[in-house]
């Protein structure tokens, strides 16, 4: 997928707004998976709860969008910067590529409640980048 110079710029200004607060909107983004999607939860059997309080939930979340903040450093070359974490998520942690098109939906949903105004145009932007990186992460999966 190609983005265009407007959907970079707009991916960028999200990803300096994300980099504020990437603990508060990271966890909200995953407990809202794991309500919205409780099969996902098998992924980590360790967590004790799966709510956005949980320290491994904040954790994991931060963790998460911290990762994507890196990647729209990497616009131009995603299959080489993410060739790795590919590889972790396919061939170490098994994770069903679905999973990535679920969280995909809830991340956009989570930015367009805590970074107004999203607009339609933003909304795309984000949309086109999170599918490439769920395609990416999912490259390996055997």
């Amino acid at each position: 997928m190609v983005l265009s110079e407007a959907n970079k710029q707009a991916i960028h200004h999200v990803a300096a707004e994300i980099k504020l607060n990437t603990a508060v909107l990271g966890a909200d983004a995953l407990a809202r998976l794991f309500e919205l999607h409780p099969q996902t939860k098998t992924y980590f059997p360790s967590f004790k709860s799966y709510h956005a309080a949980d320290p491994k939930v904040i954790a994991h979340g931060t963790k998460v969008f911290e990762a994507l903040v890196k990647a729209t450093e990497h616009l131009d070359d995603l299959p080489h910067h993410l060739d790795k974490l590919a590889e972790k998520h396919g061939h170490e942690l098994l994770v069903d590529p679905h999973n990535f098109v679920l969280f995909s939906d809830i991340i956009v949903v989570t930015l367009a409640l805590h970074l107004p105004p999203f607009t339609p145009a933003t909304h795309t932007a984000i949309d086109k980048f999170l599918e490439e990186v769920g395609h990416e992460l999912s490259s390996k999966y055997r």
